[in-house]
């Protein structure tokens, strides 16, 4: 047998052990990331910590500091995997039998917000308890531009949209009123109240008012 065709084996195995390795890595790093999902639906998240989430996910705590630096950098991380839920939700299919105007567009994405929220506690407590690390909160609002330019998609998919001051973004200022009669209602009731989704509501039509017009001609399909 040739030097160069062991060589060429060593190579490849090399290759497949880094490929196990990464993948083993990957697995981990999920791990932490469900299982501090998982700890936010009972424990509040100014008392969640790096040690909590290392243990529910069965990863050493020293070995989950190769994946994330501190609490903070998981939970901004947790921020980004859980918006992802919010984008996917509003993605599903409108029936436009039912969309007249903008403004019902407008409440059919805020309930579909609210419908995330109850479904998983780590949104609440994320976006909504009010007790959220600053570090976290900075962090997110990239997670919320994202979501900003899916909810512009999904609004100029079915209207004619006028040209927007996107340097300001005004739906992701529309996800940001949105929350607060709901962050509010949580703070003040441990929930979202009825009352609180249709003030969500108001506050977020009235904003968007402010830079689309009454009525916006329906593209054709």
């Amino acid at each position: 047998m040739s030097d160069k065709t062991v060589n060429l084996r060593q190579v490849v195995g090399k290759r497949r052990q880094r490929k196990h390795v990464q993948q083993r890595g990957n697995t981990r790093r999920k791990h932490l990331l469900d299982a501090a999902e998982n700890l936010l639906k009972t424990t509040p998240i100014e008392e969640l910590s790096f040690k909590q989430i290392s243990e529910k996910a069965g990863v050493p705590e020293g070995s989950a500091y190769h994946f994330f630096a501190n609490r903070y950098d998981l939970l901004a991380a947790l921020a980004s995997q859980v918006a992802e839920q919010f984008g996917e939700e509003y993605r599903k299919p409108v029936r436009e039998s039912k969309i007249g105007s903008w403004h019902n567009l407008a409440d059919v994405m805020v309930d579909r917000a609210v419908k995330v929220y109850r479904t998983n506690p780590a949104a609440t407590q994320i976006w909504l308890s009010g007790r959220t690390p600053a570090q976290v909160r900075l962090a997110d609002h990239v997670s919320d531009k994202a979501i900003s330019s899916v909810l512009h998609e999904i609004f100029d998919g079915l209207f004619k949209l006028p040209e927007l001051p996107m340097a300001y973004d005004p739906f992701f200022f529309f996800l940001e009123l949105c929350d607060v009669p709901l962050s509010i209602s949580v703070i003040e009731h441990g929930k979202i109240t009825d009352e609180m989704i249709e003030e969500s509501k108001r506050v977020g039509k009235g904003y968007l008012g402010t830079y689309l017009p009454a009525v916006l001609e329906k593209r054709k399909r």
